[in-house]
């Protein structure tokens, strides 16, 4: 007996260092169904034009950089207007309300999905089919970590996909559409 248990764990050793390993699959990661949903439902909200939704899907720095720029565009284009006189640049809807509203004014409307937020999300998807994603690509994970993943978006006669970056917060799997989409 005492033999036996001397031989069995370096038995195990052995045979557990000379058996090929298989190497996990980004696929079979837990999180990997949480991550897709994620991705699907920013495209969903995008596609039903669902603008409280879009933002809530998006990661704490696209938000930010989203509120920051448009912000900043509100300003600039509220400073060349002269008074009485809308900017052109800027849809009348947010003149109305407000012709140089500050960040948290500007957040809080993407949040409520209110007139700012339509306008830049309306402007955004005359650019960007959210239907392409949806149906027309194909889909596959790529790689997966604690807080961030990727998945690869493949359009039907692209040559390379599209990495879409996921970043978990507060819980949650949150899309990077500013870390995806844009250049550093």
């Amino acid at each position: 007996m005492r033999v036996l248990c001397r031989v069995a764990p370096a038995a195990f050793l052995v045979l557990s260092l000379c058996l090929p390993a298989r190497a996990a699959s980004p696929e079979d990661h837990p999180a990997v169904p949480a991550i897709l949903a994620r991705a699907e439902s920013l495209f969903l909200s995008m596609k039903a034009r669902d603008y409280p939704a879009i933002f809530a899907a998006l990661s704490a720095r696209s938000r930010e950089a989203i509120v920051a720029e448009t912000s900043s565009a509100l300003a600039a284009a509220a400073k060349q207007a002269s008074p009485g006189n809308p900017p052109a640049a800027v849809p009348p809807s947010v003149v109305a309300r407000d012709p140089s509203p500050g960040p948290e004014a500007v957040r809080s409307d993407f949040v409520a999905g209110g007139p700012i937020a339509r306008d830049y999300w309306d402007a955004y998807l005359r650019h960007f089919d959210p239907e392409m994603a949806l149906e027309h690509s194909r889909w596959q994970i790529g790689s997966v970590g604690k807080d961030r993943a990727e998945i690869l978006v493949t359009r039907h006669g692209a040559d390379r996909p599209a990495a879409l970056k996921m970043f978990r917060e507060d819980g949650g799997w949150k899309v990077g559409l500013v870390e995806t989409f844009r250049s550093r």
